[in-house]
Order: C-alpha cells, then sequence, then structure tokens
C-alpha cells in the first residue's frame, strides 16, 4: 500500500490514519455518495486501512458517561438549551452539545460514543416536549458534533 497515494480531495492513507473514527466515517459516507470511481476508490481505500471508520454506537445504560449525560439532560438548563437553539432555527443539538462540553470537558468531546449518546437523549427530549423531527442540519463549527436533527412543533 502506497501511503503516500493522493484520492479525490487530496486525502492520503496517513492523512486518513490521523482522524478519528467519527471523521473518517464522514469522509467514507461522501466518498460514497459520490457515486464516482474516485468516490468508490477512496472508500475502498478507507476500508482497507484496517481501523473504524463506522459510526459509533451510542453508550449503554450503566455507563458512567452516559449516567453523567442523563443526569445532564434532567436539568432545565439542557431543555432550554435545546429549545433555544430550535428557535434559533439551529438543531436542538447545538444548545446540548455545548452545554455537554462545557459540563462533561475532555471526556465528552474524547468519547467517539459520546456524541451518538448525546443525540439520541436530545432526541427523546423532544419527543417529551412534542417536537417532532423535521430535517437534518449541520451544526455550527464550535460543537463537538457535525450534524443534528432539526425539530419543529408537532401537531396538538
Amino acid at each position: 500500500m502506497n501511503d503516500e497515494e493522493v484520492f479525490i480531495g487530496g486525502v492520503t492513507r496517513a492523512w486518513l490514519r490521523a482522524r478519528s473514527q467519527n471523521e473518517r466515517y464522514a469522509v467514507w459516507k461522501r466518498a460514497k455518495a459520490l457515486h464516482s470511481a474516485e468516490g468508490n476508490h477512496l472508500a475502498r481505500a478507507i476500508e482497507l486501512l484496517g481501523l473504524p471508520y463506522a459510526e459509533p454506537e451510542p453508550l449503554d445504560q450503566g455507563d458512567e458517561l452516559f449516567e453523567r449525560m442523563r443526569a445532564l439532560m434532567d436539568e432545565p438548563r439542557a431543555r432550554a438549551a435545546a429549545v433555544e437553539a430550535t428557535l434559533d432555527g439551529l438543531p436542538a443539538m447545538a444548545g446540548i452539545d455545548v452545554l455537554m462540553h462545557e459540563e462533561l470537558g475532555e471526556t465528552y468531546r474524547r468519547n467517539e460514543a459520546a456524541v451518538p449518546t448525546a443525540q439520541r437523549l436530545t432526541a427523546e427530549l423532544m419527543q417529551r416536549l412534542g417536537y417532532a423531527e423535521a430535517g437534518s442540519k449541520d451544526l455550527p463549527a464550535r460543537c463537538v458534533a457535525r450534524t443534528g436533527v432539526y425539530w419543529r412543533r408537532g401537531p396538538r
């Protein structure tokens, strides 16, 4: 394998090795979505690296970080952050992500399963509040998560 082979977008194997599992997954997903020979070539190179590139599963109940995240989501300020982000036209996750990072710091940012867990907990919160999914949007650059579900008020 040639480490310096340059794929579509200037990606190299060395660059891919330096990325997180989530970042590799995002690159793999975009490459597959191109439906081109170059995209398929990059996706196959990611698969052959032998490094994880799938989107991680959320944390299990009982995990210490999961319990800390659940407790944080039960606080009124989590509800306020999610609703405020939604009213600002952003995914609720934009408010929750900032809150998680402020409270949990590096533990949240460095755990591959923390973002999917936060997304799941946010979805549960928004559904309890009577919101319905209305699509997906990119999050602001300051967020650990890259995308989130956009919510709208559900029918009464």
